[in-house]
């Protein structure tokens, strides 16, 4: 690891670590990371940095123990039976864990853009950027006035719910590797969308990132597509069940 890429990964823990006093106490960290309080108060202060050992450990730890489960303690029911991931998204300090994440397990396709649809998905996506420092691509439902030209792609949700998307044609270039990025999948219709839309401006979609997915739409969007790239959700929402799957 290099010396920027060290200080990097220490500083990052300490960031976790205050994220995730947000909603844990000195003691219960203590009992997942194994440090004592007064350690951990010493990170979360500033007043030292972690080795980069114990900062990989946190991390880890965070990511196999901790991650979902804050997502799921935000997640939220509505009357009409609908899920509401909105502290998720406004969350910066927890987007930014999920970004990181999102970093390690995309990295290796190489990625050239991030592409989201507005408005819920834009959060996480410009974190998303930044990890990997590229450009990011805004799919929306209206014309941007002053942009000539568009990638225009139909959306299906339901017989009566049809809408149609668009892209500034100079947004993406032809061979780009890109990775789309979105909240919540619930049908996997918007998804399906901007695949199509990477695919009418020659671009290639390697891989496909969202916090949380409905039931099996992240399958049913594989199939769907006949990606072969990564396709996958942090955490998976049963809406019959009513049940988290993490």
């Amino acid at each position: 690891m290099s010396r920027v890429a060290d200080v990097k990964t220490r500083i990052s823990s300490v960031e976790l670590l205050a994220t995730l006093k947000k909603n844990y106490s000195y003691k219960e960290l203590s009992g997942v990371l194994g440090l004592s309080a007064p350690i951990l108060s010493r990170y979360v202060r500033g007043h030292v940095l972690p080795s980069s050992a114990r900062s990989e450990k946190f991390i880890a730890a965070f990511r196999e123990r901790l991650l979902r489960k804050m997502i799921i303690d935000q997640v939220k029911i509505t009357r009409d039976g609908s899920y509401d991931i909105s502290a998720v998204v406004s969350s910066v300090g927890l987007l930014r864990q999920i970004a990181m994440v999102v970093y390690s397990q995309f990295s290796v396709v190489g990625v050239d853009k991030v592409v989201t649809m507005e408005v819920d998905g834009v959060p996480l996506a410009s974190q998303v950027a930044g990890e990997f420092n590229v450009n990011l691509a805004v799919v929306r439902d209206e014309r941007d006035l002053g942009v000539e030209e568009f990638i225009e792609q139909k959306a299906v949700y339901s017989p009566a719910s049809v809408k149609y998307l668009y892209l500034p044609k100079s947004a993406i270039k032809k061979g780009e590797h890109l990775l789309i990025v979105d909240d919540l999948v619930r049908s996997g219709t918007t998804i399906e969308a901007l695949a199509r839309i990477a695919e009418k401006g020659k671009a290639k979609v390697v891989g496909v990132f969202a916090i949380a997915s409905v039931d099996q739409s992240m399958a049913g969007l594989k199939a769907r597509l006949g990606l072969t790239c990564p396709i996958e959700s942090l955490v998976s929402l049963e809406p019959r069940m009513r049940k988290f799957s993490y």
